[in-house]
């Protein structure tokens, strides 16, 4: 076995720990981070996602009957750049894996956090948020 293939075993080895812990955690760690950084926190993404026409999805998850997915590129279109690099911080995940994570267990999230439909009240951190500053 050469060094590059090495390397390769290293990377892949990485990429299933990384995929075992998110499994893991089954979104448990996803509604804090968006009270953390998401302005609104999960409501208010949930809120985006609808105003995005994604409302029968957003619905299927709050629910808890047949959730239906949204796309890993209409979340990433959902989250501004800094929200995202921020929650892929938290969540221990890389950028790039950031919408598919989430696209796979946000709905299992959701539904875990609703009752009669709706989501219960979540904690909203407005002192970590990340919010664009308008361009002067």
């Amino acid at each position: 076995m050469g060094l590059l293939d090495g390397v390769k075993t290293v990377i892949g080895d990485l990429a299933a720990a990384t995929e075992r812990t998110i499994a893991e955690v089954g979104g448990r760690d996803i509604p804090m981070a968006f009270a953390k950084f998401y302005p609104g926190g999960l409501a208010g993404f949930l809120d985006r996602l609808r105003q995005d026409g994604h409302g029968t999805q957003v619905e299927s998850w709050l629910n808890g009957t047949d959730p239906k997915p949204v796309p890993a590129a209409a979340i990433a279109q959902a989250l501004p750049d800094r929200v995202a690099d921020s929650l892929a911080t938290d969540l221990s995940l890389s950028r790039e894996r950031l919408p598919t994570a989430l696209s796979e267990f946000l709905p299992a999230a959701v539904t875990g956090l609703s009752e009669n439909g709706r989501l219960k009240t979540q904690p909203v951190f407005a002192s970590t948020q990340v919010v664009d500053k308008p361009a002067s």
